[in-house]
C-alpha cells in the first residue's frame, strides 16, 4: 500500500485537518478510493517555523540519494519522461492564460508565505529541525506520495534528496507552490535538482491563474522535469481549493491507486478484412521503424526502440479513439499493433503483417514518404546512412517487391536530396520529416488524402489532425496527397507564410525523390510532379516580384520565397537534365529547323 505524506504551508497547520476531507471527496469523485484505507502521514510544525533560528548544533539531514552515472541518469530520465507524459494525457489540457486581478486583500497573504518560506531557506536552523521532524516520521522504506502546499512544496523538494535510501516517491505533487521566486533558493542546494531524481516516479506542478504566491507561473524555470499545469481557481490560495480541483485528485489518486484501468481497454475487431489506404501506410511506417531498430547498435538501439513504443502507442490509441467515436468497426490487424506504454522497453514490439498487396506503382509515394521521414517524430535520433539503406532493402522484400526496389529509394533520395540542397548541406533535412507537413493541417491534404467513401479514412484523419502537422502519420498521407489534382492549391499553400523554406524543399525532394525512382524502375512518370513544381515555381516568383518592388533588398520574406523558388528550379532543372520528362530537354533538336508561324 503507498503511503500519503501531506506537508502544509505557512498558518497554524491546519489542526482540523479540513484538507483532509477535501482530499477524500476529490478522489472519490474522481473515480479513485477514498483515504480510508491510506496511511497518511501529515506532520505539523508551525511552532517550528515561528520560532528563531534555534539550536545551531542542528544540522540539515544529508543528502542519501546516490550519485548516478551519466547512462543510469539518462534511464531515469526517460522512465520519468514515459510516465509524465502518460500522466500529461490523463490530466487533460492546462487551463488557457488569463488574468485575474490580484486584489489588495491578497497582498498580506503573499508576504507571509514568502517571509515564511524565506526564514525557512535562509535560517538553517529551522531548515534543519523541520526536516528532522518530518524525516522522523516516515517509514524506512516503501513507496509515498508527497503532497506540498506553498511553503510545504519547499520542504517537499528538500525532502527528495534525503528520504531513507529504500523509501520510494511514487509520485509528487506540488501545489500553490513559490519555488518560482529565485531569492528563496539561495543558499540551498535546491536547484541541484535539474534532472529527475532516481527514486522519485513523477513530479506533477499544480498553480491556479490568479494565486500571486506562485509568482502566476509555474516552475520549469527551475526544474525543467516537473510537469507544470495551470488551473483556474481563481485567487484563491487555500489548500482545500486547490486539493478539490480535478487535476489534483486525478493526479494524487493515480500516485496512490494507479491506473484506474491497468490494462488497454478491449476494443472488438473486425477480422479478415483488407486494409484500407491510409491503414496501409500505418502499417508500412510501423514495419520501416521496426527495421531501422533491428540495424541499430547498442544503446541507439535501446533508445530509438523505446521511443518507437511511445509513439506507436500514441497514434494507435489515438486512431481507435476516432474510429469508435465514429462508430467504425477496427480492422483486427490495427489492434494486434497496439502497445502499453507501461511494458518493459526490452519487450518486443508487435510487428505488422507482410503487405504484399502493393505494385511498385502504388508503393512509389509511400515508400517517398518514409524516405524523407522521422519514424519516431517527434523525438530526434540520427539514423546512419547505411542504416537507411538496409531498412529500405528489408522493408522492400517484406512487401514481396525485392529487395531492389529499397536499393533504388535510397539512391533516389541521396540523388533528389543534392539536386535540392547545396552540397554540404543535403543531409542537414534528410530524416526530419518537417516536410509537406504543412499540407495535412489544410483542407486540400486532407481531401487528397481521405477519399469519400473510405471506409475508416475520417478515422484516420481526425487522428492526423489531432496529432497537429508534422506527426508522423501526417507525413505520409501528404506525399500521397500531391497529384496532378490539385497542384495549383498544394502549391499556393506552400508559397504562403505560413509554410517555411523548408517546407517547400523538403516537399520538392519528395517530389523529385518518386520521379527518380519511377525512372531507375522503369515506372511511367507522373505529370503532375512536374506541374506542381512548375506552380510554386511560378507563384513564388510572382510573389518575389510584388513584394521585391518596395521590400528591402535582403527582407527576410523575399529571401524565404526566392529560397522556395530555388527549391522548385533546381529540381526541374535536373529533372530536364535526367530526361525524366517525356518531350523537355535542355538541347536544342538537330536536323531541324526552328518552328516559324
Amino acid at each position: 500500500m503507498v503511503s500519503l505524506l501531506y506537508l502544509h504551508g505557512v498558518g497554524n497547520g491546519d489542526p482540523r485537518d479540513a484538507w483532509r476531507r477535501a482530499l477524500d471527496k476529490a478522489l472519490q469523485d474522481a473515480g479513485y478510493p477514498g483515504l480510508d484505507e491510506v496511511e497518511v502521514i501529515a506532520p505539523k510544525y508551525p511552532d517550528v517555523l515561528r520560532t528563531d533560528d534555534g539550536d545551531k548544533t542542528i544540522k540539515i539531514p544529508p543528502i542519501t540519494a546516490p550519485r548516478l552515472s551519466a547512462e543510469e541518469q539518462r534511464n531515469v530520465r526517460r522512465r520519468v519522461e514515459r510516465a509524465t507524459a502518460e500522466l500529461e494525457t490523463i490530466l487533460g489540457e492546462p487551463v488557457p492564460a488569463s488574468p485575474v486581478g490580484v486584489t489588495d486583500s491578497l497582498a498580506p497573504i503573499v508576504l507571509r508565505v514568502l517571509r515564511q518560506a524565506h526564514n525557512y531557506v535562509t535560517k538553517p536552523g529551522i531548515r534543519a529541525r523541520t526536516l528532522r521532524m518530518v524525516l522522523d516520521e516516515l517509514p524506512e522504506e516503501g513507496e509515498i506520495v508527497i503532497v506540498g502546499h506553498s511553503l510545504g512544496s519547499i520542504i517537499a523538494i528538500d525532502l527528495l534528496r534525503r528520504l531513507p535510501p529504500k523509501l520510494t516517491v511514487t509520485g509528487l505533487v506540488t501545489i500553490g507552490s513559490p519555488a518560482a521566486h529565485p531569492n528563496l533558493h539561495e543558499d540551498s542546494d535546491r536547484l541541484e535538482m535539474k534532472a529527475p531524481v532516481d527514486h522519485v516516479g513523477w513530479w506533477v506542478n499544480v498553480w491556479s491563474n490568479g494565486d500571486a504566491v506562485t509568482g502566476l507561473r509555474g516552475i520549469w524555470r527551475h526544474f525543467p522535469w516537473a510537469l507544470d499545469l495551470q488551473v483556474g481557481l481563481g485567487l484563491d490560495h487555500r489548500t482545500t481549493t486547490y486539493l478539490r480541483s480535478k487535476p489534483v485528485a486525478t493526479a494524487i489518486g493515480r500516485g496512490l491507486f494507479g491506473s484506474l484501468s491497468k490494462e488497454l481497454a478491449v476494443v472488438e475487431g473486425t477480422p479478415d478484412v483488407a486494409l484500407n489506404s491510409l491503414e496501409v501506410r500505418l502499417a508500412l511506417w510501423l514495419a520501416y521503424a521496426q527495421f531501422l531498430r533491428d540495424h541499430l547498435k547498442g544503446a541507439t538501439q535501446e533508445r530509438f526502440g523505446a521511443a518507437l513504443r511511445v509513439v506507436q502507442h500514441e497514434v494507435l490509441e489515438r486512431v481507435i479513439e476516432n474510429y469508435q467515436a465514429d462508430g467504425v468497426r477496427i480492422p483486427q490487424q490495427l489492434l494486434d499493433l497496439r502497445v502499453s506504454p507501461d511494458t518493459p522497453g526490452d519487450q518486443a514490439l508487435p510487428r505488422p503483417k507482410p503487405l504484399t498487396q502493393l505494385s511498385k506503382e502504388e508503393a512509389v509515394l509511400a515508400l517517398v514518404a518514409l524516405a524523407t521521414a522521422n519514424p519516431v517524430r517527434p523525438y530526434e535520433i540520427d539514423v546512419p546512412d547505411d542504416v537507411r539503406r538496409q531498412a529500405f532493402h528489408d522493408l522492400t522484400v517484406w512487401m514481396g517487391l525485392g529487395g531492389g526496389l529499397g536499393e533504388n529509394l535510397h539512391i533516389a533520395m541521396q540523388s533528389a536530396s543534392k539536386a535540392v540542397y547545396p552540397v554540404d548541406q543535403w543531409k542537414l533535412w534528410v530524416g526530419i520529416g518537417i516536410g509537406a507537413a504543412v499540407l495535412v493541417a489544410g483542407p486540400i491534404g486532407l481531401a487528397l488524402a481521405a477519399p469519400a467513401g473510405l471506409a475508416g479514412g475520417a478515422a484516420i484523419i481526425g487522428a492526423l489532425s489531432a496529432f497537429g502537422p508534422g506527426g508522423m502519420v501526417g507525413g505520409l498521407v501528404t506525399a500521397g496527397a500531391i497529384t496532378t489534382t490539385g497542384a495549383g492549391t498544394i502549391a499556393a499553400t506552400l508559397v504562403s507564410s505560413s509554410s517555411t523554406a523548408e517546407d517547400v524543399e523538403v516537399t520538392v525532394i519528395q517530389l523529385l525523390t518518386a520521379a527518380i525512382l519511377r525512372s531507375r524502375e522503369g515506372l511511367e512518370q507522373d505529370l503532375g510532379v512536374w506541374l506542381a513544381m512548375s506552380e510554386i515555381q511560378r507563384q513564388t516568383g510572382r510573389e518575389v516580384a510584388r513584394l521585391a518592388a518596395y521590400s528591402d533588398d535582403k527582407a527576410p520574406g523575399v529571401e524565404a520565397l526566392r529560397r522556395k523558388a530555388r527549391a522548385a528550379e533546381r529540381a526541374m532543372a535536373y529533372m530536364v537534365k535526367n530526361r525524366l520528362v517525356e518531350g523537355l530537354t535542355d538541347e536544342e533538336p538537330k536536323g531541324e529547323e526552328p518552328f516559324e508561324e
